[in-house]
């Protein structure tokens, strides 16, 4: 899964179960926190004393204890000597419990607990059970740890850094941060210090909630158990060969607590401490029988491995395991995770009561893309996530919905822009581009940041990012960051500009990559023209996920380290030689494999760093996808540069063996889409180009639509190179394609734009009914003459405002 997906996910999760546990979460944190300090509290206080002395045996103590209509249940012994004891009793009518303090070395007596003992027994009770019946609140304090322990891993994943260099930023207060960044930052960092306490406290909590929980752990972590003597039932009680057999093991006689039996002859349990006893709870334990055998000895010091885990569950829980410093940092971190409930519900409701986003300019970042096959658009939806999850108010708009004089309104804009083959503005830009470049709006309060999208084949590179750069300055707008060119939605230089923003606006850094990369198994590799100097391959790829007629599979062209060794060796260059990259320390062929495109040493003395420097990185490669559900279809013509070398993608495509693995991603291209009317169609395809129209044509069957549909593709040779005629041919039977016309430019010369001016008249009566318009090929053939054809015969404010309508649609390349 993707950081981006990842974080989405965590982040949802993290929201809706801590607004669904927030009320029982703030008082469990809350009262957690004042009981991790009880014994500290309760020891400074002054209290009730007794002169120490030689501790009453149990036989004789007990017996003074003794009060009418109540049975002794426990006496615990406090480990300052001079503090008196406690014995719980239990009402034999009501069944109500209640503590006593007595003096242990005279067995008086003394009344009831003091009242701040009495207090935490309170808090005690609303920790663990809400004041409400056992039964009942420990359930749902049970379940809310249950679902803090979730709730804290899906807001670790949010929080968790994508690089080393980022952990700065993920621990520390960004300076100046004010309003809801500020409650935000608060939020987001105690919970990052306070992580690991936080999440024990939850991972133990239900272990005092549900038998479940305790024997599910017991079974996991524990020693298999050994089978103890039973006790004989038919052995009267005797305290007193109890307590002896006590005193051979403890020989002073002091316990911390002593379970009395439930009947004459039931067992006697009783804990305490050793010496060296680590902390307060590291207690041993012993069982007797009634007659005084011991039955069962645990000893602290050898327990061991899951026991030790087990034994330790309380003091984990309360921090006491780690002495002060951790009842300490315990408290903190409880009264930090009650305040997690307030933070949280406040940041919820406070991004909710935002108003949306609207022209009237309330949030002071505007984040403007104009694109052609979705990448702008969609990094911008991942920007927008990102700041506002940092507090900032933030729209996110088209270009093709804005005028010029609404950037007035903002602060900062950050323009993403895609440039469309030979440095024209995407599609549904062009008026805006007209708009901007005769506006008179001043803009000298607003600052600009511009991404620009593009594909370095092309000689006018991220023309329009450019472009829209200089307008700006023109106008009066300040830089807030150089332009910053992107080659085919490098991922590099996406968190390059990125992070620089992120330093800028003094946010803290993350990734924002787009969806992650995953593996795609090829299942079917057919050429479909045979014998022809231009091969195209039909290929089948299983993979998970779905997509929509006209999105696009975007393939990692990554070369084995033979095909990089050899084409190192080529260059002249030692594909052994170390270098550094972006991802690190390896090897020149591992560089070249993974993370660089192929570039030609044009200087002799070129080092091996040097030409990584100087090297783009690599960039994914775009089919369109030619079926609307598994196993998804490319058709991918198998290219051959003109010194001879295969097409990074396409050679390898073609080339591959079944089962053989690919890195794919799928990329929604909104702008190709079908509409969800049922309108007529016109479908203008070259060559490859006839891809995304098999998608169309499917989607179409599938839905049941009627309307007319248009089909035009163009190729060289008839006889060759008619992909897919069969299946075309079946479409125009069932009567979902209307109408069929192919153009072979070889040997008659005729191309698609000559089929339109031949069909003009059917071409305006397919418009007037409202039909969309699809183009896809090749840039240079099929766009260029298509385009010149079309403003031929519709003119260009008809062809623009088809364009408006979101009725004209290209995907060239």
């Amino acid at each position: 899964m993707s950081g981006s997906w990842r974080q989405r996910i965590s982040f949802r999760i993290h929201q809706w179960l801590g607004l669904a546990s927030a009320l029982v979460l703030l008082i469990v944190g809350a009262t957690g926190g004042l009981l991790a300090l009880e014994d500290d509290i309760t020891a400074i206080l002054p209290g009730p004393e007794v002169a120490a002395g030689q501790l009453l045996p149990m036989p004789v103590l007990a017996p003074k204890l003794q009060l009418p209509g109540k049975t002794l249940q426990r006496i615990y012994l406090e480990p300052q000597a001079q503090r008196p004891g406690r014995a719980l009793y239990q009402d034999r009518q009501s069944k109500q419990r209640e503590w006593r303090i007595f003096n242990p070395y005279t067995g008086e007596i003394l009344g009831a607990r003091p009242a701040i003992s009495e207090f935490f027994a309170d808090v005690m009770a609303l920790h663990r059970w809400l004041l409400l019946p056992n039964s009942i609140g420990s359930v749902i304090t049970g379940t809310a740890a249950l679902m803090a322990i979730i709730l804290l891993i899906a807001g670790f994943i949010r929080r968790a850094p994508d690089r080393l260099s980022s952990i700065k930023d993920w621990l520390w207060w960004k300076r100046g941060s004010k309003g809801r960044l500020a409650l935000w930052q608060f939020h987001a960092l105690l919970g990052t210090w306070l992580f690991i306490p936080i999440f024990i406290m939850a991972l133990t909590g239900p272990w005092f909630a549900f038998d479940w929980y305790r024997s599910g752990l017991k079974q996991m972590l524990g020693s298999p158990e050994t089978p103890t003597i039973k006790a004989d039932a038919n052995i009267s009680a005797d305290a007193n060969a109890v307590w002896r057999s006590f005193l051979t093991v403890k020989p002073d006689g002091r316990y911390a607590r002593w379970y009395l039996p439930r009947e004459a002859n039931g067992e006697v349990r009783v804990r305490y401490l050793e010496p060296d006893a680590p902390h307060s709870r590291a207690y041993s334990a012993l069982t007797f029988d009634a007659a005084g055998h011991l039955l069962q000895q645990q000893r602290y010091v050898d327990l061991r491995g899951g026991d030790y885990l087990l034994a330790n569950m309380y003091a984990f829980h309360t921090g006491s395991y780690f002495g002060l410093p951790g009842r300490v940092i315990w408290s903190l971190s409880g009264l930090a995770f009650g305040s997690f409930a307030i933070t949280g519900i406040w940041l919820f409701f406070n991004r909710r009561a935002r108003p949306k986003e609207q022209a009237s300019g309330t949030a002071s970042t505007l984040i403007a893309y104009a694109s052609q096959s979705g990448t702008a658009a969609a990094y911008g939806q991942r920007l927008k996530l990102w700041l506002e999850q940092q507090g900032q108010g933030v729209h996110l708009r088209s270009m093709a919905n804005m005028q010029p004089q609404e950037f007035g309104a903002y602060q900062q804009v950050l323009l993403l822009a895609a440039t469309y083959g030979e440095g024209q503005a995407p599609d549904s830009a062009l008026l805006f581009q007209q708009q901007l470049a005769a506006a008179a709006v001043k803009l000298n309060h607003v600052n600009v940041a511009v991404l620009a999208f593009g594909d370095r084949q092309y000689q006018q590179f991220c023309a329009f990012g450019h472009w829209l750069a200089r307008r700006f300055n023109e106008l009066g707008a300040g830089t807030l960051l150089p332009l910053q060119e992107v080659d085919r939605g490098a991922e590099q230089a996406l968190q390059h500009w990125s992070d620089a923003l992120a330093q800028t606006l003094k946010l803290e850094h993350a990734s924002l990559a787009a969806d992650s990369w995953q593996s795609a198994t090829l299942l079917q590799n057919r050429c479909l023209n045979p014998g022809s100097d231009r091969p195209v391959h039909q290929v089948q790829l299983a993979l998970q996920g779905n997509w929509q007629a006209g999105d696009i599979l975007e393939i990692l062209p990554v070369w084995s380290e033979s095909q990089s060794r050899h084409y190192l060796q080529q260059q002249g260059l030692d594909g052994d030689v170390m270098v550094s990259t972006h991802a690190g320390v390896m090897p020149l062929w591992q560089a070249q494999a993974q993370y660089l495109e192929a570039t030609v040493v044009t200087e002799r003395e070129l080092t091996p760093q040097a030409y990584v420097n100087a090297a783009t990185p690599l960039g994914a490669r775009s089919y369109s996808i030619a079926s609307i559900e598994n196993p998804l279809q490319l058709m991918v013509r198998h290219v051959r540069k003109a010194d001879g070398i295969d097409g990074r993608a396409s050679g390898a495509l073609a080339t591959a063996p079944v089962g053989s693995e690919w890195q794919v991603r799928l990329k929604p291209h909104s702008n190709f889409h079908l509409p969800p009317a049922d309108v007529p169609l016109i479908l203008l395809g070259a060559g490859t180009g006839l891809a995304p129209y098999l998608g169309f044509l499917a989607q179409r069957r599938k839905q049941g639509f009627k309307t007319p549909i248009w089909l035009l593709f163009g190729e060289r040779y008839a006889e060759q190179d008619n992909y897919y005629g069969a299946e075309l041919q079946t479409f125009r039977a069932e009567g979902l394609l209307t109408h069929l016309d192919f153009a072979w430019s070889r040997p008659n010369g005729r191309y698609i734009q000559q089929c339109l001016l031949a069909e003009k008249d059917r071409l305006q009566r397919y418009l007037a009914a409202g039909a969309h318009l699809y183009v896809c090929g090749a840039i240079a053939g099929v766009g260029a003459g298509v385009q010149q054809t079309l403003v031929q015969l519709l003119g260009e404010p008809q062809l623009l405002r088809l364009q408006q309508q979101g009725r004209y649609h290209r995907d060239l390349y």
